[in-house]
């Protein structure tokens, strides 16, 4: 019950609304136990001719209004026909204030989860699929509402309408309706019964949902491999089996359900039964008229309506329980990038980087980076070369901190980068990704992704330094242009210069190129290395790259092979050792001579 109580924290910043719906849940409560009165009126007073009581002789005349037969049936239908739609129209309005109460506590609680899963770190995202995170934003957020429903606005509804009820039903015949009234413990006792079971169903259910979702998002977006290889019906016949297993659960969900609609209906009809006879015997001996007793079989039934809600808390709860464990797992979960207390902000940044006896990797036991240890001073290039695996990127995504080494530490300008508020840290480290992500947004929007207070002739003179104004112009709308999705409209070759052009404009002092030139041809290369030149001069450059017209002109180039740095030097100090650097400089390609990246 903690993680429910701990989800209804969503619902203080309603109050207002909250008290507007008790408001209105109390006077709704009572026109619904009015409602059956005017039936009584007619088969007592109308076809039956029996003379008002007293209190409604009173009421009548203070209205003007004769006692006749007619009379009372003008009032009766006319004013059921007001209850009614009086009624009707409180119905509509608490259904939209806690239509609109409840939707803003869902938003509430996507916008934190959305907020606590963009902060966690690049090792979470890869070990959960986008899928499943989509999934809690989108789905298991709406637990909060019902949850609220299930365990507050449902029963406080409920048990408002049984009050009235059992008020009014208490004048009519009080031994029927302590009956009556037993009845809701004894329904609510049976569903207890099957909650493991459905608490199971309810987790496998959502389990096979996830999977479908996740199949679904993996397609989409691997979109050309699956079609370049003829695997429709392959993905078409994985989506299948993914479906079956979810009706499965369901079905499963179903059948436990209703074994337990079975056992609370079992109890519903025993006990209406024992109060139909019981009833019968009260109006056979005169303590019940029989407009009495038909009103009361009504309330009867409206009763039994309102314990189902109470009988079906622990139920409900059951299955919302798998919904609420994946969205508390988000809000309990402790970010694995921690910000000590105190964190500072960088204000001047030189960009001395230092890794002193890092070790790092994805999975325990397995690590990818082993005992590094580096100086690199600031306004220095450094490129980093190796065999495919060796950590080069692991090792240049420590200096953002989108991860924390297992053991040693990474500081810029001799600050710990656990002691730097990580927005700030982020704000002056520049990135160029490895396979460039555009957003469907405008071309302008991208470039100015990073400094989204760039003017259109700042954005325009990142775009020159990254050689990628011309093809910018040639697009339809220019730099308004908008792209679509992770920017496929574009080739490779236009995609990296976009994002060269991004980390250009947020002019950080720190700067990380994951193999810039790697979608590139030589003639672009040549300009775009030279815009490179321009751009590195002050900065502190960290460049992975496998053609050896990037890396050549480093000041130094770290080689790494197995997670360990192999050997550190210039280019020509490393060609004349003869060692790991110039045999990966020994296998060319068509284009120029080539280092494994």
């Amino acid at each position: 019950m903690g993680k429910y109580r701990k989800l209804l924290e969503y619902a203080r910043p309603q109050q207002r609304f909250f008290l507007l719906i008790f408001a209105l849940t109390v006077t709704s409560s009572a026109l619904v136990a009015l409602q059956p009165w005017p039936m009584k009126m007619l088969v007592d007073y109308v076809l039956g001719g029996k003379a008002l009581p007293d209190g409604l002789r009173k009421v009548f005349e203070l209205g003007s209004i004769p006692t006749t037969r007619v009379a009372i049936l003008v009032v009766a239908v006319f004013g059921g026909l007001a209850v009614y739609l009086l009624s009707s129209v409180l119905e509509a309005v608490l259904a939209w204030s806690w239509t609109v109460a409840g939707r803003r506590m869902v938003y509430d609680l996507a916008q934190d989860l959305f907020a606590r899963l963009q902060r966690r770190s690049l090792l979470f995202h890869h070990r959960t699929s986008v899928g499943d995170t989509l999934g809690r934003i989108t789905v298991d957020s709406w637990s909060v509402y019902k949850v609220l429903d299930v365990v507050l606005f449902g029963p406080m509804h409920a048990l408002l309408i049984i009050a009235a009820m059992a008020l009014l039903m208490a004048q009519l015949d009080p031994v029927l309706t302590l009956l009556a009234l037993l009845m809701g413990p004894l329904m609510a006792g049976v569903s207890f019964l099957a909650g493991k079971r459905l608490r199971a169903a309810a987790r496998l259910k959502r389990e096979s949902e996830i999977r479908m979702q996740s199949h679904i998002q993996q397609t989409l977006t691997g979109i050309p491999v699956v079609q370049a290889f003829a695997q429709e019906e392959r993905q078409h016949a994985q989506f299948e089996r993914f479906a079956d297993a979810a009706v499965r659960a369901e079905q499963r969900g179903a059948l436990v359900g209703s074994m337990n609609s079975l056992s609370s209906g079992l109890v519903t009809t025993l006990g209406s039964g024992a109060i139909l006879w019981l009833g019968a015997r009260h109006v056979l001996e005169g303590k019940l008229t029989i407009g009495s007793i038909l009103l009361f079989l009504v309330y009867l039934s409206l009763l039994q309506t309102q314990m189902k809600v109470f009988a079906g808390m622990y139920t409900a709860l059951q299955g919302l329980r798998p919904s609420v464990d994946r969205v508390m797992e988000v809000l309990e979960g402790v970010p694995e990038l921690q910000q000590a207390p105190g964190a500072i902000a960088l204000d001047r940044v030189r960009g001395a980087v230092r890794f002193e006896n890092v070790s790092f990797g994805y999975e325990p036991g397995s690590p990818v980076l082993r005992d590094i240890s580096l100086s690199v001073t600031a306004g220095e290039t450094i490129a980093i070369v190796g065999a495919t695996g060796a950590g080069k990127t692991t090792l240049v995504n420590l200096i953002p901190r989108f991860f924390d080494p297992w053991q040693g530490g990474v500081s810029i300008d001799g600050t710990n980068l656990r002691d730097i508020q990580l927005k700030s840290l982020r704000r002056h480290v520049g990135l160029v990704l490895q396979e460039p992500f555009l957003f469907p947004v405008s071309v302008a929007e991208n470039i100015a992704y990073g400094r989204p207070g760039a003017s259109r002739e700042q954005i325009e003179a990142a775009a020159r330094v990254a050689n990628a104004h011309e093809f910018i112009q040639r697009l339809p709308n220019g730099y308004d242009t908008i792209l679509a999705e992770r920017g496929s409209s574009l080739s490779g070759g236009e995609k990296q210069r976009l994002a060269v052009a991004r980390a250009i404009l947020k002019d950080a002092p720190i700067l990380i190129l994951d193999e810039p030139t790697s979608a590139i041809d030589l003639e672009t290369e040549r300009a775009l290395l030279e815009a490179l030149e321009r751009l590195i001069k002050g900065r502190t450059t960290f460049i992975i790259a496998h053609r050896l017209s990037t890396v050549r002109h480093a000041d130094r180039i770290v080689v790494l092979k197995n997670g360990q740095i192999a050997e550190i030097g210039s280019h020509e100090e490393l060609m004349a050792n003869g060692s790991v650097y110039a045999r990966l400089h020994g296998v060319p390609t068509e284009a120029s001579p080539a280092i494994a990246g």
